[in-house]
């Protein structure tokens, strides 16, 4: 402390010594000199990652010295000190820092001084956060004592006044390199299947990548499942953007609708340390499973008999089968000598039609069957795949009338033995016969 305030407190202090005097005859007052003297930091660490989650625990100390303190002997007992910042409540806001604050206003009671207070806020820095040094708001309530004044004899009476003030906290954002999905292409990505899966990834972040490789993850109860994960795009400097195709599984479980997909870039910083960017969820759109029908008129056929049926197919799901070949499977009674069919190409909504020649057997039972039949063809990426099984429904009749008769050959054998023997009964009569 320099001369020049020693003598300037040593002045004040002989003037109120002074004035007691007067101001008790008139008042009866008591003057007191401090106010508080608050500041805060963040304790620990102050570099946050972009997406992460955190909880920033805020450093609350008072350094105000009560300077002068002026009591008239018998006045009774003194307040607190107006250094103490009393019901000290403490609000963070974001202010201009990429930053959410999860909880609201802290109650942290009264702060001597010299003394300090720790109060902790939860905070989730945005994914999309530039890197950089943001200030956050702290908004700092709190009442402290301004005068007291004697009331009669052995009372006194406190006056407090309210006040709050700023504090900005200097809050860092790590430079990284932060990814945005900017177009997601995956045509014709199938139930039970494979596909590609193209992404056009941008870098929104202020740090460079260097060696970089775009990578997708599975996301719990997704039906996508990588089997290309890793693909390397090279540098990616701020702004800078990359095509990365990938090939993924589908479960054929999976229905036509979206399923997320994780996506991040694994990449070397200016150290050549390796890391790793907040992840992005996507969603990737799958059209469903490939799906046929049988149609056309019912196939009907007489026991015993042997034919050409036609059956129609339709392709009634949602992507294109190549070089399609239709079979059925021929159970008893019913064989077959030819059970495929050759159909083509059948975009969806397209019809063809397979002919297969069967045969039933002459005991088989009067009702209708359901024979099993199945499309082969090829995908979008020129691999084998097999429909669900479908069921040809054929109905077996009985020949009636004369027809009934002609293909009997029990019946056939009696009749032909019979014209047989009615022609030798009238050659050989007409022979006997005298002329």
């Amino acid at each position: 402390m320099t001369t020049r305030g020693i003598l300037g407190r040593t002045l004040l202090f002989l003037i109120l010594s002074a004035l007691i005097p007067g101001i008790c005859a008139a008042a009866g007052s008591t003057f007191l000199s401090g106010t508080p003297d608050l500041s805060a930091v963040i304790d620990g660490t102050n570099d946050f990652s972009p997406g992460s989650e955190k909880t920033l625990v805020i450093h609350l100390r008072n350094t105000g010295i009560d300077e002068v303190k002026i009591i008239q002997p018998g006045a009774g007992s003194s307040g607190e000190p107006p250094s103490t910042a009393r019901m000290v409540t403490l609000t963070l806001l974001p202010g201009d820092a990429p930053v959410m604050v999860k909880t609201g206003t802290q109650m942290v009671g009264d702060i001597a001084s010299g003394r300090s207070a720790f109060s902790p806020f939860a905070v989730k820095v945005l994914d999309d956060a530039r890197g950089g040094t943001y200030h956050l708001p702290l908004l700092v309530n709190y009442t402290t004592l301004v005068s007291e004044a004697l009331i009669g004899e052995g009372s006194v009476s406190f006056q407090y006044a309210t006040r709050t003030m700023q504090i900005d906290l200097p809050f860092n954002v790590k430079d990284e390199v932060i990814i945005a999905v900017d177009e997601i292409t995956a045509p014709d990505l199938n139930a039970g299947g494979d596909g590609y899966i193209t992404l056009t990834l941008r870098n929104t972040g202020t740090l460079r990548g260097n060696n970089t490789i775009a990578r997708i993850f599975h996301e719990e109860g997704s039906p996508l499942i990588p089997l290309d994960g890793r693909v390397y795009v090279g540098d990616l400097p701020p702004g800078g953007v990359a095509t990365a195709r990938f090939k993924v599984a589908v479960d054929e479980k999976a229905g036509p609708e979206q399923y997320p997909l994780v996506v991040a870039v694994e990449y070397q910083d200016a150290s050549n340390a390796t890391r790793l960017s907040p992840d992005v969820s996507i969603g990737i759109l799958v059209v469903g499973k490939a799906q046929f029908s049988v149609i056309g008129t019912p196939v009907w056929m007489y026991r015993g008999d042997k034919k050409t049926i036609e059956i129609g197919y339709e392709n009634t799901g949602p992507i294109t089968a190549y070089s399609a070949q239709a079979r059925i499977s021929a159970a008893d009674p019913f064989d077959a000598n030819d059970g495929t069919s050759f159909l083509g190409d059948l975009a969806p909504g397209d019809t063809a039609v397979a002919r297969y020649t069967i045969g039933v057997d002459k005991a088989a039972t009067v009702k209708e069957y359901g024979l099993d039949t199945e499309i082969r063809y090829r995908d979008s990426l020129d691999a084998n795949r097999i429909s669900d099984p479908m069921s040809v429904t054929i109905d077996v009749r009985e020949r009636g009338g004369l027809s009934r008769v002609l293909y009997n050959p029990v019946l056939m054998s009696i009749i032909i033995a019979l014209l047989i023997g009615c022609g030798y009964y009238l050659f050989v009569h007409r022979k006997e016969k005298p002329e």
